[in-house]
């Protein structure tokens, strides 16, 4: 196999089960021919065609009754990807039912609405494992609401925050995503089926009741217009999936940051038999998490292919569906995967205590540097106590803590007494509002979630 999610060894860390009968090619095929049999169907309920010939067509518009043998020649033949599926068809009905098959489609019509149901089967499972990892994650937020760690800018400690904060901002993007992925049924889900140019002139007089009869039985919407030169609802579905992506990404780079050696803040769950290497036997990666910081930039990289591919020609251009058949699947397949990892790693996470009270005094009380501005400030001005804090921090040639340099200081203790600026010295004083914002997003995602749909309705 020359792509690594087909691969008989290695899929297992880029695929899910789940997905690979959505996009092999017995799925794929069984899904134009059920396109084709909702449409013959309709079209024998409206006398567009001969009930008998509808009739025979949807009852052998299946795998199992086509010959496939007939079906790699005529490709081979052809090298039309519609048209040894139409043959097969034909060959499978009784006499000359068959020639009603696909009456007024076209090629397009088939394969675009066939990757929307793609999209839809693997937009199931991803929302499924994306309200799985909310969840997950708002329960660490609440567990450890009231766990202050070091909070970063610029690779460099800052002010003191909580995991829970940390996690709470982790939920509130998952649930941004979840908001964008229900948006799917209005605008993804979208029929594709409006015959060569998109007028829908080889469906005759009943050709709105076609369409129309066809969307109700595959469940998609029935756009106003054909869309096949507006890529736009493509283009859509692979940049929510690769906004989704760098969701992860994020997630899964700050836990690959928070447990290198020097951190170790958190750890992801790891079971008795995983190596980290094949020559360092201490070594415990986090290997998840650096596999999906990879997977999320092909994720990203195919949305703007897919945006790229809403440049086309008159009103079909073969160039743009093309594409898509190889970044729908593979963003899909791979987004399926980090989803479902990442779910598993924040459900089993560990957050090292030790090393987090270790890192919160790493600096000798520098991380409350801000706080000690603002009380000094009331006494000698804002702006005045930041230029002599920066100096005092600055002052590295002594072995002396930052409160110590602040005792010793003649201008700070002519104005605070070292009571008051032993006072300050509680990290869990200086969380400003943290607490109130984790209760925010959970009552945000909350008061969201009351609209989720059941995917499996999808």
């Amino acid at each position: 196999m020359s792509h690594i999610i087909d691969s008989g060894l290695f899929r297992g860390n880029w695929s899910v089960p789940e997905l690979e009968p959505v996009f092999s090619d017995e799925g794929k095929v069984q899904y134009w021919l059920d396109i084709e049999a909702a449409l013959a169907r309709v079209q024998g309920r409206l006398g567009v065609i001969p009930e008998d010939a509808a009739k025979e067509i949807s009852a052998h518009c299946k795998l199992s009754c086509l010959d496939m043998n007939l079906f790699k020649e005529t490709l081979a033949q052809t090298g039309h990807m519609i048209m040894p599926i139409l043959k097969c068809v034909q060959a499978a009905c009784p006499g000359s039912t068959g020639e009603y098959v696909h009456f007024g489609a076209t090629t397009q019509d088939i394969i675009d609405t066939g990757m929307v149901l793609q999209m839809r089967a693997s937009a199931r499972y991803i929302l499924r494992q994306a309200l799985r990892l909310e969840k997950a994650i708002l329960q660490k937020a609440e567990e450890h609401r009231h766990t202050v760690v070091a909070g970063r800018t610029h690779g460099q400690q800052g002010l003191p925050i909580t995991m829970g904060f940390k996690f709470a901002t982790w939920a509130a993007e998952v649930r941004r995503d979840i908001e964008r992925m229900k948006e799917f049924p209005k605008r993804v889900f979208v029929l594709m089926l409006h015959g060569a140019v998109g007028t829908e002139a080889g469906f005759g007089d009943k050709a709105l009741e076609t369409v129309e009869g066809v969307a109700h039985e595959l469940r998609l919407v029935n756009p106003p217009i054909c869309w096949a030169s507006s890529r736009d609802i493509v283009a859509e579905y692979l940049t929510t999936l690769g906004i989704f992506a760098g969701t992860l990404g994020r997630i899964a780079n700050e836990i690959l940051a928070s447990s290198t050696s020097e951190v170790g803040e958190l750890r992801e769950p790891m079971g008795r038999n995983t190596v980290g290497s094949s020559t360092m036997p201490h070594k415990r990666n986090a290997n998840v998490s650096e596999m999906t910081v990879s997977q999320s930039r092909i994720v990203q990289s195919n949305a703007l292919l897919g945006m790229l591919t809403q440049v086309c020609q008159h009103e079909r251009d073969a160039r743009v569906w093309r594409t898509d058949l190889e970044d729908v699947p593979e963003s899909s397949i791979i987004l399926a995967h980090m989803v479902t990892a990442i779910a598993t790693v924040v459900e089993g996470l560990e957050v090292d205590q030790k090393n987090i009270k270790r890192n919160l005094n790493l600096l000798g009380g520098l991380l409350l540097s801000e706080a000690v501005m603002f009380h000094l400030g009331e006494r000698i001005g804002k702006n005045t106590a930041h230029h002599l804090l920066r100096e005092l921090t600055l002052a590295q040639n002594d072995d002396k803590t930052f409160i110590e340099r602040l005792h010793s200081n003649e201008q700070v203790t002519a104005v605070m007494t070292h009571e008051e600026i032993d006072a300050i010295f509680d990290y869990s004083k200086y969380l400003g509002k943290a607490s109130e914002e984790i209760d925010a997003v959970i009552a945000y995602c909350r008061e969201l979630s009351r609209t989720d749909p059941d995917p499996a309705t999808w």
